[in-house]
């Protein structure tokens, strides 16, 4: 259009077209699982609301900068407690589309303060309260967020599908190690990197995994003695005396470093060489245990607050 060769009306249906298309395309998954809609089956379209960071905003002032600073604003006076996003459907209603109706027994929902995944939420527990779906019916969640992947520990009736295929249930157990129930705390820990949530450093999925597995639910009970106390060295002299300090007592014990990282873990060798490690408390205690002067050189990080952060942040719907 801009260079001449397509008219605005031209421009505009091909717009409509578009949507269209997409929304059939949707219809036709829903139909591929065994989804009809109709008036007693109906589609529920949850959106974005133009506040709907707000609330987390208050929590984390960066909730989500990542993708505001890609939408071109500056890192600087972006406040996720403030920051109000374009409601889409304006833009479907310059296409002459009625965003209550869509389509045929789509029924639309909207609050300014929420998410659409809040609001997704929100709808999927009004579907398992209701006393009218019975044990074999199925609660269909059509979402691209892994964030949903939460609502399978909420029912098994609950079946997700990111629009190319559905997401088995038993992905989270078999392809992380952790309980259904455990998601949003493996999230919470190693963070979510789309969303702006930063989780513990150097903590990757398998970690966190083995956090889980080691402490299960204590880990919220009881912060104080899990994975959540993290430890380092507490300045670049304390790095050069906990070097000297592993040589010495493996030269003693005559062991080689490999023998070392056998023992104590990958950690050793980089601590040996000097290298800053951030260590867990299970591994700081096996290693100040058989070595004490170690504990003058170590300073001991509570990331707890972080993850109870992190698991307001992560938790649908909102929880404040």
């Amino acid at each position: 259009m801009a260079q001449g060769r397509r008219s605005k009306a031209n421009f505009f249906q091909a717009q409509r077209k578009a949507i269209i298309s997409d929304m059939k395309y949707l219809e036709f998954r829903m139909r591929q699982v065994g989804f009809y809609v109709s008036k007693n089956q109906p589609v529920h379209m949850c959106w974005d609301g133009v506040k709907g960071r707000s609330k987390r905003g208050t929590l984390s002032n960066s909730y989500k900068s990542a993708r505001a600073i890609k939408m071109g604003y500056e890192a600087e006076s972006y406040s996720a407690a403030t920051h109000e996003i374009h409601d889409f459907r304006e833009h479907l209603q310059s296409l002459h589309f009625d965003t209550d109706d869509l389509r045929r027994n789509w029924i639309s929902y909207y609050q300014e303060d929420a998410e659409a995944d809040d609001v997704i939420a929100i709808k999927v527990q009004e579907a398992i309260a209701n006393p009218e779906l019975g044990p074999d019916d199925t609660i269909w969640v059509f979402s691209g967020d892994s964030d949903l992947h939460q609502l399978f520990s909420w029912d098994p009736r609950i079946r997700i599908h990111n629009f190319v295929s559905e997401i088995p249930r038993d992905k989270i157990t078999q392809d992380l190690g952790i309980p259904l129930d455990s998601f949003v705390l493996f999230k919470s820990i190693i963070g979510d990197t789309s969303d702006s949530i930063t989780g513990i450093p150097n903590i990757g999925p398998k970690k966190a995994a083995e956090i889980i597995s080691s402490f299960g639910k204590d880990l919220l009970i009881s912060p104080e003695t899990n994975g959540f106390k993290w430890y380092e060295p507490s300045s670049e002299t304390a790095l050069e005396s906990i070097s000297a300090i592993l040589k010495n007592w493996r030269k003693e014990k005559e062991y080689t470093q490999t023998k070392c990282v056998e023992l104590f873990g990958t950690h050793w060798r980089d601590l040996e060489r000097g290298k800053t490690r951030i260590i867990d408390y299970q591994d700081y205690e096996t290693l100040a245990t058989e070595i004490p002067t170690l504990r003058l050189n170590f300073q001991v990080k509570d990331y707890s607050e972080v993850v109870q952060t992190n698991l307001k942040l992560i938790t649908l719907p909102c929880p404040i």
